[in-house]
């Protein structure tokens, strides 16, 4: 069976919205990635989340260790032009890109544009609910646990993005078993146990 590009990317586009709607809960993109049958050697999540909020009236930026073919597949899959990071509406932090260069480098948007900030798409090694990133505020009851795989640095060019409300950028992580989790502008972050 393959995807359906419309239904299925439905189903995409609201799990994407639940995991917004709840930073810090993890939601399964396994059962779209298993109909995902075009063989690009990407995280299928990743293109998941490309096909599902790219078009041709949006641009996109890839930091990764080879961004060059990585954009070239992006484009051609959903109609998307690749820009410099600092005009891109999304980034998609790939294997061996830099995820806190492309975090400090994004657009933040405008005090009176605040929605143009870029969303960051990043690839992370693994998704759990634990103890290692502590998120509070809108969305979350009173604190949640998040374990990402990352390291600390992109933390702290998040906080310093995002230091000036509304203005910011948001961040998708999605992990190499088509697990995704949102950190929205508004979540603060600490670091855990």
């Amino acid at each position: 069976m393959r995807l359906d590009f419309v239904h299925d990317l439905q189903k995409v586009f609201r799990k994407i919205l639940a995991a917004i709607a709840g930073p810090g809960s993890i939601v399964d993109l396994c059962a779209e990635a298993d109909l995902f049958d075009l063989e690009t050697g990407m995280n299928k999540g990743i293109l998941l989340v490309a096909l599902t909020l790219l078009d041709t009236e949006t641009s996109f930026a890839v930091s990764a260790s080879d961004p060059g073919p990585k954009g070239k597949a992006i484009s051609q899959l959903c109609y998307s032009k690749v820009v410099d990071l600092e005009l891109a509406d999304f980034v998609f932090v790939l294997e061996g890109g830099d995820a806190a260069a492309a975090i400090a480098g994004a657009r933040p948007g405008s005090l009176i544009d605040p929605h143009l900030g870029a969303t960051l798409i990043i690839e992370v090694p693994s998704l759990g609910v634990g103890k290692e990133l502590i998120l509070s505020g809108p969305g979350i009851e009173s604190s949640a646990g998040l374990d990402v795989g990352m390291g600390t640095q992109w933390l702290a060019a998040r906080s310093a993005k995002n230091v000036e409300f509304p203005l910011g950028v948001d961040l998708l992580l999605v992990d190499r078993n088509f697990h995704l989790a949102a950190l929205p502008r508004t979540t603060r972050v600490g670091m855990g146990t």
